[in-house]
């Protein structure tokens, strides 16, 4: 005796192999999608990674640029004292030894 399945097993296991080769699909779609959803990730990293960088590189630019005008400003007021009020304390005091001189010298 032979025994051959019957119709109706040949169509559950062909239903099987029909389910088991959706999965199959499916977990190969699966891989694709999470290989893609890698180097996403990876180049949204990648390019945080350089955000920040530049950020660093900017915040060094703007804190350096800070200081220079901080050392400026402070010059600016040495320079203005050097230029003007110790030139204008001199002549005053020019002058008035000029007139206590004029004065004394009359007397």
């Amino acid at each position: 005796m032979h025994h051959d399945p019957s119709p109706g097993e040949l169509a559950r296991r062909l239903n099987d192999l029909q389910y088991a080769a959706q999965r199959l699909t499916s977990q190969e779609l699966f891989l694709a999608e999470q290989r893609a959803s890698e180097r996403r990730f990876t180049s949204i990293e990648r390019d945080l990674e350089e955000l920040q960088r530049r950020i660093d590189e900017e915040l060094k630019s703007v804190v350096s640029r800070i200081e220079a005008r901080e050392r400026d400003r402070g010059a600016n007021w040495r320079q203005s004292v050097y230029a003007g009020v110790i030139p204008a304390g001199l002549l005053l005091v020019s002058l008035l030894v000029q007139i206590w001189l004029s004065l004394n010298g009359t007397a």
